[in-house]
């Protein structure tokens, strides 16, 4: 057995050969009553890893650093460095007494444990990146954000989403499975101020929070937690926009956060800030799009007395759900309905404000008019697309009413829009010829009007030219044609308004075979057959063949 110098080990709890013996391990040997007790013996290898090392000193008081720190954490293992070496450690028990066998790492096992440390932190970044960016709907990639960090870097987390009115949202994550969110009032978050500021763009680097300082978030913080640890607090911002807050939790059982946590920690919420920017900044649009789609979106085609309404519609840019194309029906206050259908050049989101634009002037027009002038709203509408810009619209708007007879009056006035087609009671195509000068090409246009009467059973056909341009065939430059489309129309005969017009928007997909097209819409008005009346005959031809079912009454 040695002496207390410093320079052999101090035995008082083993015999003195095994001290003598463990003098020649090349590992530190620490034996202490319990892990915070007093120090009962170590060896040579002890001595001179921690030289003020001294028998019945409690380990917290024997200038050994590493050994109290994970003496007061209770952790079974450890890495540091401590004077310059780089030091792993373990606990065990033996005897009731408690041994810590700590060993020194050497330079190149250092370097191959820095690398592989290094490798890990890499792949964790590089999946931080995958999982992010796998979505850009906003509530998962922050469902996402806050389990990543299990556990690699904490033992439940929490993110704390910007600023909006009085309260905000929170998602938390862990421990374990655990998984919830919740709102908060923004008079709570002002309790803690390094949340705050978080939260406000005003704190770039992560920084510790002591437990005393979270207390204002009992609600918020899993209930293990934010008492006896600290907490790692994250900003999270892209392009110095706030992003939100993510406060990171360890059990007690954890070593606390240092300062290579702390700098994964930044690294990691560089990549997670863009990410839930980006996802944010993609469900405002989504929901801007949302609101734009359902107010240029054509409304529900209404009930009308004596007559059968059908409509299909698909804009060229379907993701977006807008185009340039427009049609509205609305019931008249005469009897049956009144209509416009028209098309703005181009297509994609210009085209569809000056649709919406068009569209809103119509249905305004409607509303303050004492009765049907189609002529002189024309002439209004012309004078609006000319301010609007350097696009112009083609219209054709009108009335449809029912007759004692069975029959439907029909008046039209144009303003350059393809002819109506009429399906006839004899399964034949007419077209009512309406001429009339586009909107928005001269100041002083001239306009046509023009009535029909569709016969019981009888069908008009208003389309704009996203069908008959439509450019598809064998060669897929081919374009669908006027020839088609009567023949797709006279195919038919019996078959009630809206499904002719799903019936000739397929047709006409079908001949586009997926390639990029123009918009296209399609409505269609219909006389109803006659009770009883015999099934009409569908001619043959490139649009179908065969006979139609019995149509059914009003």
């Amino acid at each position: 057995m040695t002496d207390d110098s410093g320079g052999g080990g101090t035995w008082g709890c083993v015999p003195a050969q095994l001290g003598e013996l463990l003098d020649l391990v090349d590992e530190a040997v620490v034996i202490c009553d319990r892990v915070d007790g007093p120090v009962r013996g170590f060896n040579r290898a002890a001595a001179h890893l921690f030289p003020r090392l001294r028998p019945g000193r409690p380990v917290s008081m024997s200038a050994a650093a590493p050994l109290a720190r994970a003496a007061a954490q209770q952790a079974e293992h450890f890495s540091a460095a401590y004077e310059g070496r780089g030091l792993t450690g373990r606990l065990h028990t033996a005897g009731g007494l408690t041994v810590w066998l700590v060993h020194q790492v050497s330079s190149a096992q250092e370097a191959e444990a820095a690398l592989a440390h290094e490798r890990e932190k890499s792949a964790f970044l590089e999946e931080t990146t995958r999982r992010l960016g796998a979505s850009l709907h906003h509530g998962r990639t922050v469902r996402a954000l806050v389990e990543i960090v299990i556990p690699k870097l904490a033992d439940a987390s929490v993110v704390v989403l910007p600023v909006s009115g009085r309260r905000t949202h929170w998602h938390r994550a862990g421990p374990g499975d655990a998984r919830c969110s919740g709102e908060v009032a923004v008079e709570t978050l002002e309790r803690v101020p390094k949340v705050e500021d978080a939260l406000y763009g005003l704190q770039p680097r992560p920084t510790v929070v002591r437990p005393q300082e979270m207390d204002a978030l009992d609600e918020v913080m899993p209930g293990k937690f934010g008492r006896g640890e600290d907490a790692l607090v994250v900003q999270l911002a892209a392009g110095g926009v706030p992003a939100g807050a993510l406060i990171m939790l360890r059990g007690p059982e954890r070593a606390r956060f240092d300062d290579a946590d702390i700098e994964l920690a930044h690294r990691f919420a560089v990549r997670a800030g863009l990410a839930l920017a980006t996802a944010a900044l993609y469900s405002q649009q989504a929901h801007t799009i949302a609101v734009l789609q359902a107010s240029m979106a054509p409304e529900p085609l209404p009930s009308a007395d004596g007559l059968r309404l059908g409509a299909a519609y698909r804009p060229a840019a379907e993701a977006l759900r807008i185009s340039g194309d427009f049609y509205h029906v609305a019931p008249s206050a005469a009897g049956g309905v009144t209509f416009f259908f028209g098309d703005v050049s181009g297509k994609g989101a210009e085209a569809a404000v000056v649709a919406g634009q068009v569209r809103q002037s119509m249905r305004t027009l409607a509303m303050v008019r004492t009765g049907p002038e189609p002529l002189r709203d024309l002439r209004l509408l012309n004078d609006l697309v000319m301010s609007a810009g350097h696009r112009f619209t083609t219209l054709v708007t009108g009335s449809a009413r029912p007759c004692d007879d069975g029959s439907v009056k029909v008046e039209i006035a144009s303003g350059g829009h393809l002819s109506p087609l009429v399906l006839r009671d004899d399964g034949k195509v007419a077209e009512i010829v309406c001429e009339g000068m586009l909107l928005g090409a001269v100041p002083d246009p001239s306009f046509g009007r023009t009535e029909c009467r569709l016969e019981p059973g009888e069908l008009m056909l208003l389309y704009s030219d996203g069908v008959t341009e439509a450019r598809g065939g064998a060669s897929g430059r081919e374009i669908y044609g006027d020839e088609r489309l009567v023949d797709a129309l006279a195919s038919c005969g019996g078959m009630q308004a809206p499904s002719v017009a799903e019936r000739l928007e397929l047709l006409t997909t079908e001949w586009l075979a997926g390639r990029p097209h123009d918009d296209i819409s399609i409505l269609t008005l219909q006389a109803p057959p006659r009770r009883g009346s015999p099934p009409h005959h569908r001619p043959e031809g490139p649009g179908g063949s065969g006979h139609a079912g019995e149509a059914e009454g009003p």
